[in-house]
């Protein structure tokens, strides 16, 4: 588990007096992770054992979706219709790694994330600092754990089709038209440029889920007549 980012060198300099974090003394900026591994006190806590590693680790989410719904509604009145179809998942968590966690690991990319990272004069940031020669930061941690929850307007059609004592003077059985639209909508709190639908399974940098590549969803319309003879 991540405590946050040691905002200041006093702050790094503590946290290196009581556990070294991944064999190497921590600066300022650096993620500070939480020792839970050692012996137990009489009330059965944790005593730390002054360093982290491997037995530290410990069940910080779960990629499984715990609640899922849907609402489809269908109106119609004389010759307009109205679908619409609502989708979400109302609680699973993420993990992202590689571009977003890992600015230049992967040909130099930068996220626009990248600018709220830790600098002298940015102790309140979201990012740790930009380094390449640790690992301490990279760790699978609850820090890049992101909630992929969502709601989402997932399909929205209209349609009309005219009288039918017209399509009698034109002599065909019926003419509708309709537009469609997918994806239109959607409200989370997950990493901006991801799709949450995609990611709450093993979602690695994004990119990639498991070893399946998921190419994000985009919002598509559909235009069209519908002629009967």
């Amino acid at each position: 588990r991540c405590l946050g980012i040691a905002a200041t060198q006093e702050d790094a300099d503590y946290v290196n007096e009581h556990s070294l974090q991944f064999g190497t003394p921590i600066q300022a900026g650096d993620l500070v992770y939480e020792d839970i591994a050692g012996d137990f006190d009489e009330n059965g806590n944790p005593i730390p054992d002054g360093k982290i590693d491997a037995d530290d680790k410990t069940i910080i989410g779960s990629c499984i979706p715990r609640l899922t719904y849907g609402l489809n509604l269908n109106l119609s009145w004389k010759g307009l219709s109205l679908n619409i179809l609502f989708q979400g998942v109302g609680k699973a968590d993420a993990y992202i790694s590689g571009y977003y966690t890992q600015p230049c690991v992967k040909g130099g990319t930068f996220r626009k994330e990248h600018l709220d990272r830790w600098t002298p004069t940015n102790t309140e940031c979201t990012i740790p600092r930009l380094s390449y020669n640790t690992t301490n930061n990279t760790q699978t941690s609850s820090f890049w754990m992101g909630d992929a929850s969502y709601f989402r307007l997932k399909n929205l059609q209209i349609s009309y089709s005219l009288p039918s004592k017209w399509m009698k003077a034109i002599k065909l059985q019926g003419i509708s038209f309709f537009a469609n639209g997918e994806n239109l909508f959607t409200a989370t709190n997950y990493y901006q440029g991801y799709d949450p639908e995609n990611m709450y399974t093993n979602s690695g940098d994004g990119v990639t889920t498991g070893s399946a590549t998921n190419y994000p969803l985009v919002k598509t319309y559909t235009f069209g007549v519908d002629i009967k003879f």
